[in-house]
């Protein structure tokens, strides 16, 4: 308790400091005609005329603090890209962490980093990073988005001094205003993995959330010329696929294809502000297999989005909330509905479980005024489910009709990082099917010191559907939220309302309605360094209170908790939370049918994870949580361990291992619709997961990687309730309940090559084997259930994809 007090203590004596006014530095470009040559060497003649930015600031681990390692960095320009080289110094350069990696990995390795930072447009908000690590490995993002993609240039070397590196950014990689004279936001910033030191050359104030009003400014940039942008990818795939052919549920054989494909990604720069990507007959047969779990619960399942093309530059129409991606040229609606529909005698002989996408274009920028346009449209042609008759013709069902998915922003960029949005998604379905039009208007507003802040939003959607005839649905949603974002102590509070009739799940998806939610927290946070033990922590208290819309506000859910963090000295993290509902609540959505209810019991719950230091060989993430219903007799418990293990800076390997239990809950079974009569289950449901990951890198952008997971959920009924009209859950005299038990087993395998043979440029080979089993046979033990897994029916398939970068600038260097 003494220590309780001691942090609290501390925290409130951090808060009343303030820290002294950061003055901004000023860098100055210098124009070159001469030859540089990327290699890592600086060794041109070129940089005997560029001016030295040094004298970086320790940000982390101690704010303000003198840097243990000078670094002095240069920048020129020509008419068609930047340059930098930095001189990192290091007085132990054997000490140097240099764990290589594929592109787009250099903030996850262990490795020392440079990176390179700037906003073309000086406004404040949003910025380019350029990173590359003492291994080489470029990494590169835009404001928030990791998906941006460039083609540029970089090279690294090692010596008795430090490292060095060498970047060539050309224009065409970026936007910029088209002004004789360039300002831009700048910041350099370089790692020291070993000791997680990390160090500015202009210092952003932790306390702070947009820390791009702290960057410098670089001048001295003149008469450049946005060029013509426009790249063209185009790729050539081959796939052959072996997958089981069943007949009344029964494997009978295989079925073997081969296909190949043709397509390409298009970019084409309109004016220096705006870019217009295409993707034409796109091939997603080498993405990431989704980690599929069990699903009994009243909400569908939301998956990553690994298709390349909607993650890349998307970061725009994510604003809002309206965009899942996924949607598009997902599992067609009335797939599952194909084997009700036969008829005598009919089967199967072909149901496509995704809508085949024609085509996608994205437009997107910002006007030289701060104003982001974005629009994505994506086609999704006729899905049908082929079905083979009794005479041996065969019939077709129209499984997921034409459709045009259509997201549109407006977002207005304002000073001191104020900002308002409108942005609008639409889903036209050909002939009489459901069609969907959502609109969300959003600002922000902080005040000068960006100390405050202020957002709204107000989002209203328009559902038209047929029955037996057109019917239409309105619905909207409101929230406002007020923080003190800036110092020691940061608390706020919010409130968000939407009707029962909000529905965005078209382009979208919402799980809640009919809804009025409050939320207020309180975070004390330290920074820097404090007793003698950790580097940094933080812990937010926390009250969230739900009501029912509809019944003025009555209560649904009331809870109190607690999160943390701490960061030790010796690079071990634990965060977690713990809470309490404050009285019993009202579940809406597990009954699964409108206007009836499940009364939810008061519960405790709470969580703790570790992370040791990622610098040595050996690596752990391990934690656990649990969750008590006193009332049911419910307790639900999970633990997990995830060792890493860095073989070498080549080779690294990972084993993910998770274990949850739920003893005594309740959940939804069966609806009788004869007398509207809702049946629960109670059950207990083991589920583990293990997963194996590993990856050799020959060199920087030449991998192997494999990726094994082996899911197992099992689920044993052993009593049976009725949902009554009050809420409560009445036992039911069922002795036999095998029926309701389940036992799932998902086994997935990806192993890929990818080898990026020149900037943009790519050749990729992935085999893929999926084992997907549902039964009620609870009867087997871990490695019984395994072995019985890997002798089910298989799906096997491997795929070649070519790649090849074009940069119509390049062709234009060349003729000249």
């Amino acid at each position: 308790m003494k220590r309780t007090f001691e942090l609290i203590s501390i925290f409130l004596l951090l808060n009343l400091y303030s820290f002294s006014e950061v003055i901004p530095k000023t860098y100055e470009a210098v124009a070159t005609t001469l030859d540089i040559k990327i290699d890592g060497k600086l060794n041109d003649e070129a940089w005997k005329s560029a001016n030295i930015a040094g004298d970086f600031i320790q940000f982390e681990p101690v704010e303000a603090a003198a840097v243990s390692q000078r670094t002095e960095v240069k920048v020129l320009y020509d008419n068609s890209a930047l340059y930098i080289c930095a001189r990192l110094f290091d007085s132990h350069p054997d000490s140097i962490l240099h764990e290589l990696g594929n592109r787009d990995e250099g903030m996850d390795l262990n490795a020392d980093g440079f990176r390179f930072a700037f906003d073309p447009y000086n406004k404040r908000q949003n910025g380019y990073v350029f990173i590359v690590t003492a291994s080489g490995v470029q990494t590169e993002f835009f404001d928030d988005d990791l998906t941006f993609d460039a083609v540029w240039q970089s090279d690294v070397s090692v010596d008795e001094l430090g490292w060095t590196v060498e970047m060539k950014i050309p224009y065409s990689a970026i936007r910029f205003p088209s002004a004789q004279i360039q300002t831009w936001g700048l910041q350099f910033a370089r790692s020291i993995r070993r000791n997680r030191e990390y160090d500015q050359w202009t210092l952003t104030p932790k306390e702070v959330q947009n820390r791009l009003i702290y960057w410098g400014t670089m001048t001295g940039i003149h008469d450049i010329k946005p060029p013509i942008r426009l790249t063209l990818t185009p790729y050539f795939s081959v796939y052959a696929e072996r997958a089981p052919r069943f007949e009344n549920g029964v494997k009978v054989g295989n079925d073997h294809s081969f296909g190949y494909a043709g397509g390409a990604d298009i970019k084409y720069g309109i004016d220096e502000r705006f870019t217009l990507d295409m993707t034409l007959l796109p091939d997603f047969s080498q993405v990431k297999s989704d980690n599929k779990v069990k699903n009994i619960s009243a909400f569908e399942t939301i998956y990553d989005e690994n298709r390349p093309f909607f993650k890349e530059g998307t970061n725009l129409f994510a604003k809002g909330n309206l965009f899942y991606s996924r949607r598009i040229g997902e599992t067609p609606g009335l797939f599952y509905s194909v084997p009700y529909l036969l008829e005598e005698g009919e089967e199967i002989s072909k149901n496509p479980d995704k809508a085949k996408l024609y085509n996608a274009t994205k437009l997107s920028g910002r006007t030289d005024k701060g104003l982001g346009i974005g629009l994505l449209n994506a086609i999704t042609g006729n899905t049908y489910a082929d079905i083979k008759k009794a005479d041996g013709t065969t019939r077709r069902i129209l499984t997921e009709p034409l459709t045009n998915f259509n997201i549109f922003i407006l977002d207005q960029q304002l000073k001191h990082n104020c900002d308002v949005f409108f942005i609008n998604s639409n889903v036209t379905r050909d002939g009489k099917a459901r069609d969907a039009n959502v609109s969300t208007l959003q600002g922000t507003y902080e005040d000068k010191k960006n100390t405050i802040r202020l957002n709204g939003s107000g989002s209203f959607s328009h559902v038209t559907e047929w029955t037996d005839a057109k019917h239409q649905k309105d619905g909207y949603l409101y929230y406002f939220s007020v923080d003190k974002i800036k110092g020691h102590s940061q608390f706020g509070a919010s409130i968000e309302t939407a009707n029962k009739t909000y529905d965005k799940n078209d382009l979208s998806y919402n799980f809640y309605r009919d809804y009025t939610n409050l939320y207020a927290y309180y975070s004390l946070i330290a920074f820097n360094p404090f007793w003698k033990y950790f580097k940094q922590g933080n812990v937010t208290p926390y009250l969230f209170r739900s009501g029912r819309l509809s019944e003025n506000g009555k209560l649904t859910e009331l809870t109190a908790g607690v999160n943390y963090f701490l960061l030790k000295n010796n690079n071990w993290s634990v965060n977690g939370d713990m809470g309490t509902s404050l009285a019993d609540g009202l579940d809406y959505y597990e009954p699964r049918i409108e206007g009836r209810f499940q009364r939810s019991p008061k519960s405790t719950y709470g969580s703790i994870n570790f992370t040791t230091n990622y610098n040595k060989r050996l690596a752990f993430d391990f934690g656990g949580r649990s969750t008590i219903i006193n009332e049911w007799d419910y307790f639900a418990y999970g633990f997990y361990i995830n060792p890493v293990f860095r073989v070498s800076d080549k080779f690294t390997l990972k084993l993910e291992n998770y274990f949850d239990y739920y003893g005594s809950s309740r959940g939804f079974v069966d609806y009788n619709s004869t007398d509207n009569s809702i049946l629960y289950g109670g059950r207990n449901i083991t589920t583990t997961v293990n997963t194996l990951t590993g990856r050799y890198l020959f060199k920087n952008d030449m991998s192997l990687a494999l990726s094994g997971r082996y899911y197992w959920s099992e689920g044993t009924y052993n009593k049976l309730y009725l949902l009554t009209s009050e809420g409560e859950l009445e036992p039911m005299n069922f002795t036999d309940l095998s029926g309701y038990n389940f036992n799932s087993n998902y086994f997935t395998i990806d192993l890929v090559y990818n080898w990026q043979f020149a900037p943009g440029s790519s050749f990729i080979a992935t085999f893929k084997n999926i084992i997907l089993t549902d039964d009620s046979n609870t009867n087997f033990s871990h490695l019984e259930n395994f072995n019985h897994t890997l002798t089910a029916p298989q799906t096997n398939s491997i795929s070649l994809k070519f790649l090849y970068y074009l940069d119509y600038q390049y062709f234009v260097k060349k003729k000249a």
